[in-house]
């Protein structure tokens, strides 16, 4: 048997109701507040993501190369210095890419550990990774990988590398090395047959100004290796102006462990008051 109840307020019967059912709207406003948020976080994650997007790509906005590519070019420059041999570098390499015979080296010259410091894009679907090795000596030796990206994700190595200072961007350039042309093109090669002998055993900036083109600053690589080979250099681009692209291939030869690298550098030649000098080592090229 139920009893009536009064309010206090206006002693009018309120009649009494089972707790479930008193409680219901309060439920359902429970269930309305909380599909109100989940809307409104939905709604804020959907208008974030094209902001937060480029930040996830790359340093300052911009695409980077990828894990894929990273992890090439980590592997490539740990089998390059391990074992510079086209035959080992072979599943590294692009279809018709190639690299010369080295030598590989001696106890103390592995790879204990190697990271992608810095990528620079030097043409649609190129860019250069800088790997900096940690060799199990206790040197530590900064490669330049040019890479390339396909739009269906694979990659490939495009090339020698060339063994760096500092990580500075480095070009693939898509036109095939030639003959240096016009009159100044013996005063060019006597200009890099001197500079890769200077800018591999130079122990700082200052010595290779008597080279290097007035304003321009080259950091060497501080007598860590030794030249073996200079090749002849290689024009990149049809002028005969006061500016020229240049390859230039050498190998250079490690005291330590008696290892023997091929590369190629490309280099920058530009002509001041009649006498050519070096405005820049950007790396290597295909």
């Amino acid at each position: 048997m139920s009893f009536p109840r009064f309010s206090r307020e206006a002693g009018k019967e309120v009649g009494s109701r089972p707790l479930g059912a008193a409680l219901r709207p309060v439920g359902r406003v429970a269930l309305w507040a909380v599909l109100a948020l989940l809307l409104i976080r939905g709604g804020a994650a959907v208008l974030e993501s094209p902001e937060r997007a480029p930040a996830q790509l790359g340093q300052g906005g911009s695409e980077g190369p990828g894990q894929a590519a990273e992890a090439l070019g980590v592997g490539f420059a740990r089998a390059y210095l391990e074992s510079p041999s086209p035959k080992d570098l072979r599943a590294y390499l692009a279809e018709g890419a190639h690299v010369g015979a080295g030598h590989r080296p001696g106890a103390g010259g592995e790879v204990a550990q190697a990271e992608v410091m810095r990528s620079a894009k030097v043409g649609k679907s190129r860019w250069v990774l800088t790997v900096s090795c940690d060799l199990r000596d206790a040197r530590t030796l900064d490669l330049a990988v040019p890479i390339v990206r396909q739009e269906a994700g694979e990659v490939a190595a495009l090339g020698a590398p060339s063994i760096v200072a500092v990580p500075a961007p480095a070009g693939a350039d898509p036109e095939r090395p030639r003959p240096i042309a016009g009159a100044g093109a013996g005063a060019i090669g006597e200009l890099v047959s001197k500079f890769i002998p200077a800018y591999v055993s130079a122990g700082k900036a200052s010595d290779l100004s008597y080279l290097v083109a007035p304003g321009s600053t080259v950091v060497p690589l501080g007598g860590g290796l030794e030249v073996a080979s200079v090749g002849h250099a290689a024009q990149l681009n049809g002028s005969e102006g006061p500016e020229r692209d240049l390859a230039v291939a050498a190998s250079l030869r490690d005291p330590e462990t008696g290892a023997i690298y091929p590369l190629t550098y490309r280099l920058l030649a530009v002509e001041r008051a009649g006498r050519w000098y070096v405005a820049g080592v950007e790396g290597a090229v295909a």
